[in-house]
């Protein structure tokens, strides 16, 4: 299944999304890049557990939409992930009857 990525591009843009809880599928930083606007984007990266690459400053021109990257561009989901749990849980909270699954299943050959 396919679906469209979100591509944020530039420091302040990329640390707000991973501030502001947008869920961050990748993160493209430029090879040797290693200041403190960056370095707080690289933390932020890693508590959510985002994949990091370290790129050369052309591929970063290549994937940045208008070439004002500044060292990052991040591609976020376009929409938000939800846990099975959280939508039983909010399914139950609308007074939702859940189906009980069987514990075993019977089959006759």
């Amino acid at each position: 299944m396919r679906y469209e990525e979100l591509t944020i591009e530039g420091r302040n843009a990329v640390l707000e999304a991973f501030r502001s809880g947008k869920t961050i599928d990748r993160l493209f930083v430029q090879d040797g890049c290693k200041d403190g606007p960056v370095q707080t984007i690289v933390r932020e990266a890693k508590k959510q557990d985002t994949v990091i690459r370290f790129v050369p400053k052309e591929r970063l021109d290549q994937i940045s939409g208008d070439g004002h990257h500044q060292g990052v561009v991040a591609y976020a989901a376009a929409y938000r992930y939800a846990e099975v749990e959280d939508m039983l849980a909010a399914a139950r909270e609308k007074g939702a009857v859940m189906p009980t699954m069987p514990s075993r299943l019977v089959t006759s050959w």
